[in-house]
């Protein structure tokens, strides 16, 4: 089965110029934060938001510098309670300052079993799906694969 048989096209997608606020809002009545496929005008896939880049604006320092030194996490323990934000920055702060510019994306022919093994290897409960010019076509989850295979197995 191919990822394209099994993808879910209803996509919230933001753009490099979203700012947090609106980032934010978009994503306030989910129960976790999902993975967030940032696009361009033509809807080329061109970064992804995660949690852990919304934890990072909590950050007093550049998190992708810290993060080639490992033995730099021991000096800061993100309590995001007790850092100080200005509200300014809900407008100020935009998606190209906190997305992934480096991440994994699945093409439509790609097998289930790859996407399942992309996304164990990667920490990842989803994904998302391109096609062949990078357009932004799809997303499938982990679970979505864990449930085909019940599926599958004659148990759902």
């Amino acid at each position: 089965m191919k990822v394209e048989e099994l993808m879910f096209t209803d996509i919230i997608c933001v753009t490099v110029d979203t700012p947090l606020r609106e980032l934010l809002k978009k994503f306030e009545k989910f129960h976790t934060f999902p993975l967030v496929p940032v696009v361009d005008d033509g809807k080329k896939l061109v970064g992804i938001v995660k949690l852990q880049n919304l934890i990072d604006v909590f950050l007093p320092y550049n998190p992708d510098i810290v993060r080639m030194a490992p033995f730099m996490d021991e000096f800061w323990d993100e309590d995001i309670f007790s850092v100080e934000l200005a509200p300014e920055m809900g407008h100020l702060i935009v998606v190209d300052d906190i997305m992934e510019h480096k991440f994994v994306a699945l093409k439509t022919d790609d097998s289930i079993e790859k996407a399942y093994h992309t996304m164990r290897t990667h920490k990842l409960e989803q994904l998302p799906v391109i096609d062949d010019s990078g357009k932004l076509v799809g997303m499938v989850g982990i679970f979505d694969i864990v449930l085909m295979v019940f599926k599958q197995k004659g148990i759902f």
